[in-house]
């Protein structure tokens, strides 16, 4: 295959023939390789056919760059190719002695496997809800009362908590909560803050019940009607306090924030103890030296190809981490190629070599991979018996998800398919067209880009809608 290159497409190739079939396109192409934001970015992106795998634009394809959350692609491939589309995480509840007369004799013991589907009652995302159906069995079993604790299982899973290379901003609210053998409410709390004078300070109203951390410090100020909400809580590592500090957009109503919850193990017993209370079920808390175990209840979250909705769709980090967690082996590590069991992912598809992947969601800032090996995992992709469960995890220009109001045009509605990435100065969007000449993946990575982020968006919306055009 020749390549042509001219000077004025802003170093982007083209395959043989494609400008005179896609005059259009090739000139979008021009116009966004030379926007002034790119100016000492470092980007690259790839456009292929997805039958054929033909090359038909690139720019620094095999270039290693940050994904943000594309990276979330790759991990939910990697799940549904070892886990499998109907995976499901159990959580097991084991009395450690008899049922005798209505009074489990001993402690009620919770095994978690990093289950991110559990919620409180009044938050529940899914279908059912874990506490109902555990209290429902228990009291099948005619179990009224507990003579000893609520406690936990150990686990030995190498994936729990936060992860090491997470900055310190991130960890204290919501999308940087860490995963857990247990969780709750994705390890979610809420603040509640009245920002009425534009001006003067917001205050804290009200926190909800499963907020597990003291804020000592408040310093957000209230900035104009249809600003950014950029209030942030800083967790304070090794301590149960925090401080919030930003800005919140002038309001009447009370704005929420979200935080991540600094130990869930203790906020979900803390809200099983309360419906356990409410069912009618004593825990008496007293001491217990039972040695025997016997299963009690064991629930099972949705099937894995729903949680991956909830991944790419949403771009939810926490159900990301789970995944990872539950691919995770107790021999992995962290090393030269970043955590072995997504190491194992990579070679399996062949990704090109560079690529490097310390977490599942795309959080830490020392991911890489480049927009060739992306695109060669979405045409993988295309190849597996699962594609239809991943194919429906992903956003849909003008229509769902994180793309619903993105790309929206009237000739791209519902025609791109493709998860975006996004951190601060960061901009990737990967996935798949509805060209006019065939199918089309596609992967697009900006790092360090320059200017306004919508003005950044903008511009990148214009090329990714040029894509429909192809012929």
């Amino acid at each position: 295959m020749v390549w042509i290159a001219l000077p004025c497409e802003g170093q982007f190739v083209f395959s043989p023939g494609f400008r005179e079939k896609n005059h259009s396109v090739y000139h979008a192409s021009k116009t966004f390789g030379q926007l002034p934001q790119l100016k000492g970015a470092s980007f690259g992106l790839v456009v292929k056919e997805l039958k054929t795998g033909k090359t038909l634009i690139r720019h620094q394809e095999d270039l290693n760059l940050i994904p943000a959350s594309n990276q979330k692609l790759l991990t939910s491939l990697n799940g549904l190719f070892y886990l499998g589309p109907d995976y499901t995480f159990k959580t097991k509840i084991w009395a450690s002695g008899p049922v005798e007369n209505g009074v489990l004799k001993g402690d009620l013991l919770v095994e978690g496997s990093g289950d991110p589907t559990v919620y409180s009652p009044d938050r529940e995302k899914f279908t059912e809800n874990f506490f109902t159906k555990v209290v429902a069995e228990l009291r099948r079993k005619g179990i009224q009362k507990i003579e000893g604790k609520l406690k936990a299982l150990p686990s030995e899973n190498p994936y729990q908590g936060i992860r090491n290379d997470w900055g310190w901003a991130d960890v204290g609210n919501y999308y940087g909560a860490g995963i857990y053998p247990i969780n709750i409410n994705e390890n979610q709390f809420r603040l509640f803050l009245s920002a009425t004078n534009e001006g003067k300070d917001a205050k804290i109203k009200k926190t909800d019940s499963l907020t597990d951390i003291s804020i000592v410090d408040q310093e957000v100020n209230t900035d104009s009607p249809g600003t950014p909400d950029l209030a942030y809580i800083y967790w304070i590592p090794g301590t149960q306090n925090a401080r919030i500090s930003g800005s919140l957009p002038q309001d009447q109503d009370l704005q929420k924030v979200k935080g991540a919850i600094q130990n869930p193990e203790n906020v979900f017993f803390k809200v099983f103890s309360g419906e356990l209370n409410k069912a009618g079920i004593e825990v008496a808390e007293t001491n217990s030296n039972q040695g025997t175990r016997a299963l009690l209840v064991e629930i099972s979250s949705p099937p894995l190809k729903e949680i991956v909705k909830e991944v790419n769709l949403m771009s939810n980090n926490l159900m990301t981490e789970s995944i990872a967690y539950a691919l995770a082996k107790n021999e992995d590590k962290l090393d030269e190629n970043g955590w072995t069991q997504l190491d194992r992912f990579g070679k399996a598809i062949g990704l090109p070599s560079g690529y490097y992947f310390t977490d599942g969601s795309g959080l830490s800032l020392s991911n890489r991979i480049s927009p060739e090996g992306l695109c060669k995992a979405l045409n993988w992709a295309k190849k597996q018996k699962f594609f239809p469960d991943f194919k429906a995890s992903l956003p849909v220009s003008g229509e769902s998800g994180t793309m619903k109001k993105f790309c929206n045009s009237p000739k791209a509605k519902g025609k791109i398919m493709a998860k975006s990435g996004t951190l601060t100065r960061t901009f990737c969007y990967s996935g798949y067209v509805q060209a006019k000449g065939g199918e089309l993946a596609f992967s697009v990575m900006i790092n360090n880009y320059t200017g306004n982020f919508k003005a950044m968006k903008a511009e990148l919306g214009k090329w990714m809608e040029s894509l429909v055009e192809i012929h």
